[in-house]
């Protein structure tokens, strides 16, 4: 057995003052919380075609004599080269594959799309600048040894910490297992802390997510979960 703890979500409102206005959210505003939840987690947990010109063959010469007409044969005219065949582009990841991400990584951004794909929701897309974004805020994590959600950043959040060897997988499975809590509701200042990371990870208009990992001194694994566009606004449901 190993324990594991979520921070209470970010929530987007429009009563707060304005230094935390985000962005990208319509003017709606991001309210921040240092309540914890702990969560036991048991080991295994599932909680264009180019086509050449025609060659046009020579005219007919004719020459004039006293005594004869003669004629030459048209030239045939050239065969048309063949236009070289265009470079196929390589195939796209699809949004939930990527070949850079490491099995873990791969295994939490599926279990995001599984969740999304429940509901009716978009899968979402890995992001690089998300992710980075996010070992950033991490490795602030392991120096103050606690989870403390950023100042938003115009990008929605979840944080994790726990001690077991996949912590992409077990901060993906604890973030959609408030899927329970959550049945379509609209989002509100006092019902969005039981189910916020999951609603979070289905929100309709998030297109991406990027996470990334930083290692405490005792063993502890702090993840940060970046979305865009963020969700969690209130007055809205996920889905």
């Amino acid at each position: 057995m190993h324990f594991s703890i979520l921070a209470i979500p970010m929530l987007a409102t429009n009563a707060v003052a304005l230094q935390h206005r985000h962005p990208h959210q319509n003017q709606d505003n991001i309210v921040y919380h240092t309540q914890y939840h702990v969560v036991t987690v048991t080991a295994g947990w599932d909680n264009a075609i180019v086509t050449p010109e025609p060659v046009v063959p020579e005219a007919l010469e004719v020459e004039h004599t006293t005594f004869q007409v003669k004629t030459r044969k048209p030239k045939a005219p050239k065969a048309p080269k063949k236009a070289a065949p265009k470079p196929k582009a390589p195939a796209a990841d699809t949004p939930s594959s990527s070949s850079s991400l490491t099995d873990d990584q791969q295994k939490a951004l599926d279990a995001h799309n599984a969740a999304r794909s429940d509901v009716g929701t978009d899968p979402l897309s890995w992001d690089d600048s998300l992710a980075s974004d996010a070992l950033e805020w991490a490795t602030h994590l392991v120096s103050v040894g606690s989870l403390v959600h950023s100042d938003g950043s115009g990008q929605g959040e979840n944080l994790y910490m726990g001690y077991g060897s996949s912590p992409f997988t077990d901060s993906a499975d604890a973030f959609i297992s408030e899927k329970s809590s959550y049945n379509g509701q609209v989002i509100s200042e006092s019902n969005y802390m039981e189910f916020g990371h999951y609603s979070q990870a289905v929100w309709k208009s998030t297109t991406k997510v990027g996470m990334a990992v930083a290692k405490g001194s005792n063993g502890e694994t702090f993840v940060v979960a970046r979305y865009s566009p963020p969700g969690n606004m209130i007055g809205e449901a996920a889905y």
